[in-house]
């Protein structure tokens, strides 16, 4: 898999994840594609992912979320046409100030015909619970 293309994906990614820009991030993926996380997996249609893409940006704004970044990464290939990239996040949120909330995202990345696509992401935290603990309205996060 090409480096250089992918260290392109992710920093597009993590632009339009700052901006809370989803209609972008949707573009990183397949028509199909799943989701995963400590409370188990969803096979996604891109469709549906866009069509809830301004509610989620809602959603980060009005819980505060002001910043997001890639602190490190890292690639494990797995084949000539599949790696893992494993993104530790910061993200700050007004109600948290300066102190950079950090999480993990493993995204399993494919490369057929030359176009990078992530077909699988797995959260490594509970989403919900972390923002729950940090006070951050957990009522709107399904």
């Amino acid at each position: 898999m090409d480096r250089e293309k992918l260290e392109k994906l992710f920093s597009e990614y993590e632009r339009a994840f700052d901006a809370l820009d989803f209609k972008t991030i949707a573009k990183n993926y397949p028509d199909t594609f799943i989701s995963a996380g400590p409370k188990g997996t969803v096979a996604q249609d891109k469709k549906d992912f866009l069509s809830k893409a301004a509610q989620a940006s809602e959603m980060y704004r009005s819980i505060g979320q002001n910043s997001a970044r890639i602190l490190s990464k890292k690639i494990t290939p797995i084949s000539d046409q599949y790696c893992m990239v494993t993104v530790h996040w910061g993200v700050k949120f007004e109600k948290t100030g300066d102190e950079l909330i950090e999480f993990d995202v493993s995204y399993i990345v494919q490369d057929i015909d030359d176009t990078l696509s992530i077909i699988l992401f797995i959260a490594h935290q509970d989403e919900a619970e972390a923002m729950k603990k940090l006070g951050l309205k957990p009522e709107m996060i399904s």
